[in-house]
């Protein structure tokens, strides 16, 4: 054997010492947000109440949205914070916005369209259940569950001329083992998750992503 065949082979040995070695890591990173919108776009953010497409007999999805989102954002944004109801029409000029506007310094309005459902979902289950049970599917049965499906069209609309700024669609779903879990339980879940959604595209907040470490 050559010297630089020895060479090449005590490199190849260690590094695939190293490789042995390794083990990684799951940690959690605080990650900035990256708006949308420049800083200093808008000093004033007004929240609509959100138009209910599929109204619920013990709720209101549309005004509810509406409340979290402002006192959410009283938190998170320096500037101001209001509320403001629509009317019942549901194409709304650019004049209706900046007439809304009038005498206000950089506002946007958020508004849109919401709707939350439910629906009993089957699937089978991990674990095993007796083979002469009712569910004789390689050793699995079948349960159900009640999904919940939140979703918001949003859209940001500028005070100034009244022209939207951004509009997108976000849905979010969320299982639960309980069929009779009630809507306000699963719309505070969901809307949570919107707001995790929301919030760094519109101020820049900061978000939890879990990253994986390799360590020896």
């Amino acid at each position: 054997m050559t010297g630089r065949s020895v060479v090449v082979l005590a490199a190849l040995l260690a590094a695939s010492a190293g490789c042995r070695s390794a083990s990684s890591v799951e940690v959690r990173v605080d990650m900035p947000g990256v708006p949308f919108f420049r800083a200093g776009t808008f000093a004033e953010i007004v929240v609509t109440d959100f138009r209910n497409e599929l109204p619920l007999p013990d709720l209101d999805p549309g005004l509810e949205l509406q409340s979290y989102l402002a006192a959410e954002l009283r938190h998170a944004f320096k500037g101001m914070v209001s509320l403001r109801p629509l009317p019942a029409e549901t194409d709304l000029p650019p004049s209706f916005w900046r007439e809304a506007a009038a005498g206000r310094d950089r506002v946007i309005f958020l508004t849109g369209a919401v709707r939350l459902a439910s629906q009993v979902r089957k699937a089978l289950q991990d674990k095993s259940v007796p083979v002469d049970g009712p569910f004789k599917l390689a050793g699995r049965g079948l349960i159900e569950h009640c999904r919940w499906t939140l979703t918001v069209d949003l859209v940001i609309i500028s005070g100034e001329n009244g022209e939207v700024l951004y509009r997108k669609t976000f849905r979010d779903d969320r299982d639960y083992i309980d069929l009779e879990k009630p809507a306000d339980f699963a719309f505070s879940d969901l809307s949570a998750r919107f707001r995790g959604r929301l919030f760094p595209l519109l101020l820049g907040a900061s978000t939890i992503e879990n990253r994986t470490l390799l360590r020896r």
